[in-house]
């Protein structure tokens, strides 16, 4: 698949399925007899409603008047029992961008998902279990340098679009709200105002920079650059710069953005893997910086992403600052299948606990790194991604629009341009869902040199 795709609109449409033969007609009431059949005996907690095309109307689980959770479903295709039989959760995820179905509330939906999805798991198909098993083996070899820039092909999207929900730092990973902007759950009870993602970005940029112990002279290495935020934050307190990336898009506005805040001579911005780095990055630097990046390393070249941090750090007082969406200790494997994100947004990303995680740098890095820090960011996440998804609806404008067309033809097909939109607000709600039901966090790990402390009091 081409790298734009993987930016656009890697959607599979199934072509030309119009249930006309007698095959396709039975593959097709066999789907639903089976996808219905799983909702009668899985959904347990709640409600669901599902409206058929022709207005035929089910319901599912619980039938009081009082129950808590109330979802609704309409298949406006029914292409829709196809593939959530061959897909399950991948497959919904598919008919909702595909206008397939549509819901009054998508959140109840999924977190009626969440609510039930053990016992309706167990009725996943066959063909779920076979692909789910072949995309496991995939994940595992899909991480070589000719791979790794196509794992990372979402950040090309568009720089337009990105400012389009993003704060004006550009900072895209979790920020930290304050009882300033009202806490983590502030948006939900009436305090929203302008200004208050800026605000909690800065919050985030300023406590890493204050984890990474960094101050004026001292020399900062970011695998990750997003669009410059950390490096310069950095730059301000007088640190000398280099940051990697794999994004073209970014390093072109990471750029411009340095050059404007007057930071260019501090901070340099490389197009590189960081299995790349120069020979010059030996033993180098005081400080590694990486958030949210490490999810597209794979396990298999973990222990060099590693071993990188490591070759690049000065070997007394040294500092590495991660972070990682994670899984929880209960539900973590090594074994990771296809879902909605790995297949629409970051392929092929592999998430750690915030155990095995700091178990695997350690005992990776032997003797070479302590944990100085283990820190959970989970619950700011959903108010963040609740916030970017109202951004993006507030300005999805003809102007943006205009520059996707311009960058991606194919997206004057008002039917692909609605995909791409619906693309989008599903990851913002379906992140929103993960993160606050638990099933997903954020984490920050913090490793430092040994007998390296961050302040002497003795």
């Amino acid at each position: 698949m081409s790298y734009s795709a993987y930016a656009t609109l890697p959607v599979s449409t199934l072509p030309r399925f119009q249930s006309n033969s007698w095959i396709q007609k039975t593959f097709l009431a066999h789907a639903r007899q089976v996808v219905l059949y799983a909702l009668k005996k899985g959904v347990t907690t709640g409600t669901l409603e599902v409206t058929e095309p022709s207005g035929a109307v089910h319901r599912f689980g619980a039938t009081e008047k009082d129950v808590a959770r109330r979802a609704q479903v309409k298949v406006n295709h029914d292409r829709f029992w196809v593939r959530v039989y061959l897909s399950y959760d991948v497959g919904f995820s598919e008919a909702y961008m595909a206008g397939e179905c549509d819901s009054t509330d998508l959140k109840e939906v999924l977190n009626l998902f969440v609510d039930n999805r053990r016992n309706i798991a167990s009725f996943s198909t066959f063909f779920h279990h076979a692909y789910k098993a072949y995309n496991v083996v995939r994940h595992f070899f899909s991480h070589f340098h000719v791979q790794s820039i196509a794992n990372v092909a979402i950040y090309d999207a568009s720089n337009e679009l990105y400012t389009a929900f993003l704060s004006k730092e550009m900072q895209y990973s979790c920020p930290i709200w304050s009882e300033s902007e009202g806490g983590v759950c502030g948006d939900l009870q009436g305090h929203r105002k302008p200004g208050d993602l800026e605000a909690a970005q800065v919050t985030k940029i300023n406590h890493i920079i204050r984890k990474a112990r960094l101050r004026a002279g001292c020399r900062l290495l970011e695998i990750g650059s997003g669009w410059g935020s950390i490096a310069i934050a950095a730059a301000k307190l007088g640190c000398t710069v280099d940051t990697i990336t794999l994004s073209i898009e970014q390093k072109e506005l990471a750029e411009q953005r340095i050059r404007d805040a007057g930071y260019a001579d501090q901070i340099r911005v490389h197009f590189m893997d960081y299995r790349d780095m120069p020979a010059s990055f030996k033993g180098a630097f005081d400080a590694c910086i990486s958030l949210e990046m490490l999810e597209a390393v794979g396990l298999e070249y973990m222990p060099t992403y590693f071993a990188k941090i490591d070759w690049a750090l000065k070997d007394k007082n040294a500092v590495a600052v991660l972070t990682a969406t994670t899984y929880p200790e209960s539900t973590h494997t090594r074994y990771q299948g296809q879902n909605f994100i790995r297949k629409f947004h970051w392929p092929h990303t592999i998430l750690p606990s915030a155990l095995s995680l700091a178990e695997s740098f350690c005992s990776a890095r032997k003797g070479r790194f302590c944990i100085d820090n283990i820190e959970d960011f989970g619950t700011h996440y959903p108010r963040c991604l609740r916030e970017w998804g109202r951004r993006l609806a507030e300005n999805w404008t003809s102007d943006l629009i205009d520059t996707l067309i311009e960058r991606y033809p194919e997206l004057k097909d008002p039917y692909k341009l609605e995909m791409f939109r619906r693309k989008w607000h599903y990851m913002f709600v379906y992140m929103e869902v993960a993160y606050s039901r638990v099933w997903l966090s954020c984490v920050c790990w913090t490793f430092a040199r040994p007998e390296s402390a961050a302040s002497v009091c003795a």
